[in-house]
C-alpha cells in the first residue's frame, strides 16, 4: 500500500475504535498512536540508510539524502555507546517483563566481571539466563544447546577485572542490538520487546560478536528469524489446546 493512500481519516478512525470511552480515552489513544507512528518512521529511515550503505553510499550521500550534514548522519544512525541505560532502553516500545529482566542480568553480568560496558555477548549471556520464552523455544527449535551458546559468548567477552564496575555503559554493539530489537517487534506489531526480539536484534547485524558465534553454530539471522515465526504461530494453538482440555 502506498504512503498517501494512509490518510488522517484512517488513523482518527482507528484510535476512535481502539478507545470507544469518553473524549479524553481517545486523547489517549492519539498521543500513543503518535509515538508509535513516530517510532515506525525513524526505524523505516533507519532501514533504508543501512540498505543504502550496504550498497556502498558514502555518509555525504545519504545526508544529502536526508537534507542533513554528513557529520548529522552519522550522529543519527552509527550506534554509539550510551552512558545513560535507562535512556537507550526506553526510547521506544517499552520491554515485556522477560526481556527486561533479560537485560538487566547483561547489566548485572557486565559489572560483576569488572566490564565497562554491556556488549552484545553480554546481552546474549542474559538472555540465556531467562528457561522461558519464544527465544529460548526458537533456540531449541533450531537444536542449539543453550549451555553451547553460553560457552561460545562467555569466550567472546572481555577478560575479567579485578573491581566490579558502577553502572556499566550500554556499549555500541549492545545498543545497535536493542535498536534491531525494537525494529523486530514493530515488524510484527508488537506492543512490546520481548525475547525473541531481543534474539533477533542481537543477529541483526551480520558484523556483530553474537552473530558470528551462531555463524560458527551453523545458524543465522535466517534461520532463528523463521524459527521464532514457527514458535509464534504454534503458540495460540497451544493456549487454545490448554483451555479446552
Amino acid at each position: 500500500m502506498a504512503a498517501k493512500n494512509i490518510d488522517l481519516d484512517q488513523i482518527i478512525d482507528v484510535v476512535a475504535e481502539a478507545n470507544p470511552g469518553s473524549a479524553l480515552d481517545r486523547v489517549s489513544g492519539a498521543r500513543a498512536m503518535a509515538a508509535r507512528l513516530e517510532t515506525l518512521s525513524q526505524h523505516v529511515i533507519a532501514q533504508f540508510v543501512e540498505e543504502a550503505r550496504q550498497g556502498g553510499a558514502s555518509w555525504t550521500q545519504i545526508g544529502s539524502a536526508l537534507g542533513v550534514t554528513r557529520q548529522a548522519a552519522q550522529q543519527r544512525f552509527v550506534a554509539s555507546e550510551s552512558a545513560d541505560f535507562a535512556a537507550a532502553t526506553g526510547r521506544g516500545l517499552p520491554y515485556s517483563a522477560r526481556a527486561a529482566t533479560s537485560i538487566e542480568a547483561a547489566r548485572t553480568l557486565a559489572s560483576e566481571h569488572g566490564h565497562r560496558s554491556v556488549d552484545d555477548a553480554h546481552v546474549l549471556l542474559g538472555l540465556l539466563e531467562n528457561r522461558t520464552g519464544a527465544a529460548i523455544s526458537a533456540l531449541k527449535t533450531l537444536g542449539l544447546r543453550t549451555a553451547d551458546l553460553r560457552k561460545s559468548a562467555r569466550a567472546a567477552l572481555p577478560g575479567d577485572t579485578k573491581r566490579k564496575t558502577t553502572n556499566p555503559a550500554l556499549g555500541r554493539s549492545g545498543v545497535k542490538a536493542l535498536e534491531l530489537a525494537e525494529r523486530e517487534a514493530l515488524r510484527v506489531g508488537s506492543a512490546a520487546v520481548d525475547t525473541e526480539h531481543v534474539l533477533l536484534g542481537l543477529l541483526g547485524d551480520a558484523d556483530s560478536a553474537v552473530a558470528k558465534l551462531f555463524a560458527d553454530a551453523g545458524q543465522n539471522y535466517a534461520a532463528v528469524r523463521a524459527a521464532v515465526a514457527s514458535e509464534a504461530a504454534v503458540k495460540p494453538a497451544k493456549k487454545t489446546a490448554k483451555r479446552t482440555r
